[in-house]
Formats: C-alpha cells, sequence, structure tokens
C-alpha cells in the first residue's frame, strides 16, 4: 500500500503547515508509520536534481548516501556545498566521492567542496575519489587551477594534508567495502560521456541503484535486481524541441519516459523517482507531471515519484520518501567552531 501526501511538499500551497509535514511523513511502501521508528539501513539525500538547465528550484545533480556514520557523495553539480548546509550536514565531514562521468554538471561544484570546507570549516582528511577514466588528470587540473588558493592559506591553521586528493579511477566490479557498505560500479551509456558508471549501494540487507546518465541499459536492469530504490534520470522536450535535428543526439543518451517505464517493469523497485531531470519547454510542475504520465501511459504502475532538491529516502522495513529538512534558523556555517 502506498499512501501519497506529497502535496509537492506543500511548497506549493499556501502554507507548509505541520499537518503537510506529517502528512508527507506517510509516503511509505509496504508498512505502517509505526515500523519506520528504527534506524533505516539507507538514507539517501537527493540534493540536487537538476542538470544544466538553469530553474528555479533544482540544483546541479549531487546525491548523498548515508549508512550509519558513514556519508558517500555521488557527484558534485553546482550548489552542492549550500545543498548540504540546508541538509544540516557540514560539508567538511564529506570526504569520499564517486563520480558517474566527467561532464561538467556533475564536477561543477567539486572543486568548491574541496577547498572551502578545508580552510573555512576545518576538514582535517583529505578527499578520497572515485571516477572513470580521466579522473586523475581532472583533478590534477583543478589543483592546478586552484594553486595560488591553496599556496595562500597553507599554514599551521589550515593542514596541507588535508588538502590532497587520492584517486581511484574506475573499472566495473566492487570499488568500495567499508563500514558495512558495498559498492558496486556496473557501466552505463552515455554516448559523449562516456566512460560513464552508475552505482549500487548495498547495507544491512537493502539496496539502492543510482543509475547516473545513460540511455536505457541491461547493466542498470542487471544491477538493479532486487533493490530498494532505483534513482534513474530522465529527459524530455517539449515537441517543437524534440522535432529539431540538433537535440537527437540529446535525447539519444538520456532515458526518456518510456525507456524509465521499461526499466522500472523489468525491475519492480520498491520505489522509483527521478533524479538528473533534464527538461526544455517542460517547466514546472505541469512538466513534471507530463513526464510522469509518460511514464505511466508506457506501462509502468508501481511505486514513482519525482525527485525533488532536498527530499530524503530512507531505505529499511519500508522506504520513506521524506520532505526537505526545514531551513527555519538554520544557523551560519561560518567558522571551524561552527555549531554542526
Amino acid at each position: 500500500m502506498i499512501r501519497n501526501a506529497r502535496c509537492a511538499w506543500m511548497r506549493r500551497c499556501s502554507s507548509a503547515s505541520a499537518l503537510g509535514t506529517v502528512l508527507a511523513a506517510l509516503f511509505l511502501v509496504g508498512t505502517s508509520p509505526a515500523v519506520s521508528a528504527a534506524p533505516p539501513a539507507l538514507r539517501i539525500h537527493l540534493l540536487g536534481t537538476g542538470g544544466p538547465e538553469l530553474t528555479p528550484d533544482r540544483a546541479g545533480y549531487a546525491t548523498l548516501v548515508e549508512g550509519g556514520d558513514t556519508l558517500l557523495l555521488f557527484d558534485a553539480g553546482r550548489g552542492i556545498l549550500q545543498r548540504l548546509y540546508e541538509q544540516r550536514i557540514n560539508p567538511k565531514r564529506i570526504t569520499r566521492i564517486f563520480l558517474t562521468h566527467l561532464h561538467s554538471d556533475h564536477i561543477a561544484g567539486l572543486p568548491d567542496l574541496w577547498i572551502t570546507p578545508w580552510f573555512l570549516l576545518g576538514r582535517t582528511a583529505p578527499l578520497e575519489i572515485w571516477g572513470p577514466p580521466g579522473t586523475r588528470a581532472m583533478v590534477s587540473g583543478m589543483l592546478a587551477m586552484y594553486g595560488h588558493d591553496v599556496a595562500s592559506r597553507v599554514n599551521r591553521f589550515n593542514p596541507a594534508g588535508a588538502i590532497a586528493v587520492t584517486v581511484h579511477e574506475l573499472a566495473p566490479g566492487t570499488i568500495f567495502d567499508r563500514d558495512g557498505m558495498r559498492v558496486t560500479a556496473f557501466a552505463v551509456e552515455h554516448d559523449d560521456g562516456n566512460p560513464a558508471f552508475g552505482y549500487r549501494i548495498d547495507r544491512a540487507g537493502h539496496a539502492a541503484v543510482l543509475s547516473g546518465d545513460t540511455t536505457y541499459s541491461a547493466n542498470v536492469v542487471a544491477a538493479a535486481q532486487d533493490v530498494d530504490l532505483v534513482v534513474s534520470n530522465v529527459i524530455a522536450f517539449s515537441p517543437r524541441l524534440s522535432a529539431l535535428p540538433e537535440m537527437q543526439g540529446v535525447l539519444a543518451k538520456l532515458t526518456t519516459p518510456e525507456q524509465a517505464a521499461r526499466l522500472f517493469v523489468e525491475t519492480r523497485p520498491k520505489l522509483a523517482i527521478f533524479s538528473h531531470i533534464v527538461k526544455k519547454e517542460l517547466g514546472g510542475a505541469p512538466g513534471d507531471a507530463a513526464i510522469l504520465s509518460r511514464v505511466r501511459a508506457a506501462g509502468y504502475s508501481g511505486p514513482l515519484a519525482m525527485g525533488h532538491d532536498r527530499e530524503v529516502i530512507e531505505l529499511g522495513k519500508s522506504v520513506t520518501l521524506l520532505p526537505p529538512p526545514s531551513i527555519v534558523d538554520l544557523p551560519d556555517l561560518d567558522s571551524k567552531s561552527a555549531p554542526f
């Protein structure tokens, strides 16, 4: 049974009342609200759900996976530092980063995440980055670009060791297995973004798959068998743009709503949700609704949601889709002695 009381998390209603918050927490799959009190095996933060397009409410693509005290970040699109702050997660805690591919909209926020939490917030651990072949060269370029800043800021308060970066260039298979968290990388098909990868994250008998940027791929289907959650990219344009020759290659390298329906039918997750939402001339809630309608028309009738920035999905005895945490009374994060 699914209780879907999102009302777009009341964000488009006249007020975000306490009732709206309670109702939003009841978007559950397979259990009653009382069961959800146990700590989840995984908590997925949809930090940024957009693509390269500029919209009022979607930052660049980034997904944080939390398992116990372990935090793993997948991609670092524009606005990543702000979104972490709004989740009340100190960015200095993010030291393990997994990149799906090296397109600019997936790494635009990486330099900010690397350098600002070091000198401003007191990160003491170096970064560890997993990414496709080419990641090492990209990181070398980032270090060169900020060379003056690093040389000027290193001192006894900002140690050089904490600005270091260790890079692991990927091949398909298990790439991380620590602290009860296992991350498996699989190759996907993203045309001018190749080599590109998706990821499966497992912990305590629960699992999520992040498709990354890809068209329909048998590798995503294989990885997503028996998972609680599939986070898929999606692309949809207006009829006018869809007919333009320039747009054919763009449409061909990401997942259309019809391809997403096929993926979800073949995997049957407890919840399917979209992120890296690429829409052109399909703005706002009507565009979101048009995409969901196309998925339904293509034959998928299971649990489905359109992702929004800062929503949280908890995986445990139930799959629970929660609204963004409140930023009321959010304190400034302005120094090494910041409150969280």
